[in-house]
Formats: structure tokens, C-alpha cells, sequence
């Protein structure tokens, strides 16, 4: 597990990413693969999901996931603790916000960028599934712009963190999705894009490009751990350093 330690030090939240080892799988072996969509069980899946949140004294019935489609709809979560043997999926979504004490908000992921927030003044967190089709489309801003019209939240307070996801030293596009970008970032577009060594390719820079939106909606306030899942298959999964056969980790976020 990796733990947010710049979000955690704010005190009253537990921020974490839970990576490749500590589970069971029959794909593998000791993976902690959070996803049912990639050929594990169910019940293997289910007993990681357990394992991870009870490193957090959490049971199931006291986390939801987002249902992630790549998109930019966030959902405020004000749902109690039930007694669940999984963990509830909210369908069509890719940013959670709550102010629930004790209720885990997770995304999935397997180099898409997951964006951890919190408002230690408001007592409000987020997290959010950032994948290079949402980052363009401002999923990120979005979640902070929730957060103020549901909970009252100055983004002056907000504290965010980007995990664990493909870094800029692996994340290479094509001109379909630095178009999206130079659109979405204007002038900013150049430092996003780093020329690749091969032609008509790029070095995306999701972290940059995800502070940028943030910033766009007046948080000032990011951490970025700086760890790319694709330099360290041994630690994560990465879909694109696997070839599309990665299994999911899970990024969990939850107020004390």
C-alpha cells in the first residue's frame, strides 16, 4: 500500500493506493486485482477488496466505487454503512464526493491518474478517475466545482494529490489524443507534449496536465507522488506496460 502522506499529515483522512501484491488471484498469484471485468473470480476479487479495506478498519458495505466510464460526471455519496459483503458501485461515474465520516470512495486503476481531494476546513473529500478522455474533458475541475456547490467548499482550501499512474517518461500518444489536449489546454498544450523519439508521437504529461485543470479551479494546493505504474510493473499493475492484460488497483480515499 502507498500512502497520500502529504494529504494523511492535513490529519483527519486516510488517503492510500493499493498496488499489485497482498491478494489472491488466479491470474496472479498474489495480485491484488480490485476488478471484476479482467478475468479473476468473483470471489477472489471480493477477498482483495476485503483485504484492502480492512488495512483501514473498513468493511465492504463502508466503501463505494465509482462504475467508471471515462467521463465527467461526479456524484455526491450520502449513503450509510450496511453490512454488504462487497463493496457498492455507483453506475456511470467517474468523480465521488462526500462528507460521510467513514465511507471509502475509490476508483480503479491501472495507469489512469487518480486525483484525491480534501477540504480539511469543510471536512469534504473527493476522489476522481482521470484517465487522459477526462482530463481533457476537465474531470478533475469538475469534482472541485461539486464539491463547492454540494458542501460549500472554497477551492482555496482544497488539498489535492495525484497517486500512482502512467508517468510522462512512458506515456506515449498519438495526434487522436494530443488534439484533445492542445484543444482542452490552449497555450498550456506544449508543456504537456514532449516530442517522442518516434515521429508524429508524443510524451504525455498527465500529472502536469491534471494540476493545470486544478489550478483552473482555484486549488492551489497539489502533491503528486510522482510514481509511474509503468516503470514499476513490479509494485503495479499497468495496463499499458501489460499490454492491456493488467489487472485494476484501487485508490481510497475516506475521512476519519
Amino acid at each position: 500500500m502507498l500512502h497520500l502522506s502529504a494529504l494523511e499529515a492535513l490529519g483527519g483522512v486516510r488517503a492510500m493506493f493499493a498496488g499489485r501484491h497482498g491478494g489472491v488471484s488466479r491470474r496472479w498469484g498474489d495480485g491484488l486485482n480490485w476488478s471484476l471485468s479482467v478475468g479473476d473470480p468473483p470471489e477472489h476479487v471480493r477477498e482483495n477488496r476485503r483485504r484492502t479495506l480492512a488495512t483501514l478498519g473498513l468493511g465492504p458495505g463502508e466503501a463505494v466505487m465509482a462504475g467508471l466510464v471515462h467521463g465527467t460526471r461526479v456524484a455526491a455519496v450520502e449513503l450509510d454503512a450496511t453490512t454488504a459483503d462487497d463493496v457498492r458501485v455507483i453506475p456511470d461515474t467517474d468523480g465521488l464526493i462526500t462528507d460521510r465520516r467513514g465511507l471509502a470512495l475509490i476508483i480503479t486503476a491501472a495507469d489512469c491518474v487518480p486525483v484525491y481531494l480534501y477540504d480539511p476546513v469543510r471536512r469534504v473529500i473527493g476522489m476522481v478517475h482521470a484517465g487522459w478522455r477526462g482530463t481533457v474533458a476537465g474531470i478533475a475541475s469538475a469534482a472541485v466545482r461539486a464539491m463547492t456547490a454540494r458542501y460549500g467548499c472554497d477551492p482555496a482550501d482544497i488539498h489535492a494529490a495525484i497517486g500512482p499512474s502512467i508517468g510522462p517518461c512512458c506515456y506515449e500518444v498519438d495526434e487522436p489524443v494530443a488534439g484533445p489536449v492542445r484543444r482542452y489546454f490552449g497555450e498550456h498544450a506544449p508543456a504537456l507534449l514532449r516530442p517522442s523519439p518516434r515521429e508524429g508521437r508524443h510524451m504525455l504529461d498527465l500529472w502536469a496536465a491534471n494540476r493545470l485543470d486544478l489550478a483552473s479551479a482555484g486549488v492551489g494546493q497539489v502533491h503528486v507522488a510522482g510514481v509511474c505504474t509503468a516503470c514499476n510493473r513490479d509494485r503495479f499493475f499497468s495496463h499499458r506496460a501489460e499490454a492491456g492484460g493488467a489487472g485494476r488497483g484501487a485508490a481510497v480515499i475516506v475521512l476519519c
